[in-house]
């Protein structure tokens, strides 16, 4: 099958069939569920499972539908994508339910896209966008960026429960708001340089700059209701944004209004040792500081963007992320970064290495 990027921007506009995010929406399993069959592989990490299995699986049970639980562990691998569709041909089941964070979900819609059945999504975090989207990371089992695959369309249905959100650790609702706002400011980058832009992307770019606006105004007060364990407005509204709201612009504007410079920076993080243990959202918004830089951003924009990660408590540089500023790791970062397929077609083709190396070596100063 073409899960291309080129492939999927023929046709996919679109967002989750089904977003369901409320406290009470256990209660509706049996409702949301039942449509999709009486099967199910739930796929999901320890602490992930831990954290709704008091809630889900009584209510499997109670709607009558079979499971198996795949406890999943490290990256979304070939390995462990092709580890869950065996699990699929042996059981038979009608659909995959993947819970947790961004790798446990892209390694479950992965096998789900392959064995050619729904995957229902109950993300545990907010970090990403992964529950909402249709789009797929791939890293090696060692946790190098390999690729990003695009299934035929986003997953039919995300259960979102914010009080088990509530309950994560912050740094994760902080990644997630840093990746959030990658989509305004490499979609605002990417949309004027395009020669294939349609309503689609700028109605996406529209949606980023109002992710943009929320994230800015109600990120502090999410982040100071996860330390006085409060589900308030501003908390669910930044869970939202930063699943449904982001994944939806990454589905509007997928020719045009599109990853590039950060997230491709990010990928290059991923090479060096130590960047594993960061979050993406972190090195994403690294990559953030590293466009503003090599495309020469205005300093009151560069001030502004300091200024939200100064007050989530981000440093963002190499010293910051505890990892050596070194110039073969500069190097490193910078040929990942310009290889990957979205930095080799319009506008960010004209990029080279040693722009992207100057860049970095900006940041470290300035960030």
């Amino acid at each position: 099958m073409d899960l291309s990027i080129n492939e999927t921007i023929r046709y996919n506009k679109s967002g989750p069939a089904r977003y369901c995010c409320r406290p009470e929406v256990w209660s509706e399993i049996e409702k949301l569920l039942t449509p999709f069959g009486k099967r199910a592989i739930v796929s999901g990490g320890t602490r992930a499972r831990a954290s709704i299995q008091e809630k889900l699986f009584p209510a499997l049970e109670a709607a009558g539908i079979e499971y198996k639980v795949n406890a999943f562990v490290g990256e979304s691998s070939m390995n462990n994508v092709e580890k869950l569709v065996e699990i699929c041909r042996e059981y038979k089941p009608d659909f995959i339910i993947g819970a947790g964070g961004g790798k446990s979900l892209d390694t479950a819609k992965y096998a789900a896209e392959i064995y050619g059945i729904p995957i229902i999504t109950i993300p545990t975090i907010a970090a990403t966008c992964a529950a909402a989207s249709n789009q797929i990371i791939v890293y090696s089992d060692e946790g190098e960026y390999l690729e990003n695959v695009y299934p035929k369309t986003n997953p039919p249905l995300v259960i979102v429960d914010p009080e088990v959100i509530l309950k994560a650790p912050k740094k994760y609702l902080i990644s997630g708001i840093y990746d959030s706002l990658a989509k305004w400011y490499e979609g605002s980058a990417s949309l004027p340089g395009s020669d294939n832009a349609d309503t689609f992307d700028y109605m996406a770019l529209a949606v980023a700059g109002m992710l943009k606006e929320h994230l800015f105004r109600d990120g502090k007060a999410a982040l100071d209701a996860l330390d006085t364990g409060m589900l308030t407005k501003e908390f669910i509204n930044v869970v939202n944004l930063n699943i449904y709201t982001a994944a939806t612009v990454q589905a509007l504007g997928i020719k045009a209004v599109r990853n590039g410079i950060a997230h491709s920076t990010q990928n290059g993080l991923t090479k060096l040792p130590g960047g594993h243990h960061i979050t993406h959202g972190e090195k994403v918004a690294y990559g953030i500081a590293v466009q503003l830089a090599v495309l020469n951003a205005p300093t009151s924009e560069k001030e502004e963007l300091k200024r939200l990660y100064d007050s989530m408590g981000l440093v963002s540089t190499f010293k910051g992320l505890n990892l050596d500023f070194t110039d073969e790791n500069i190097h490193t970062v910078a040929l990942k970064a310009v290889s990957d397929v979205l930095m080799r077609t319009k506008p960010f083709d004209n990029i080279t290495e040693e722009m992207m190396c100057q860049a970095i070596r900006e940041v470290e100063v300035t960030f």
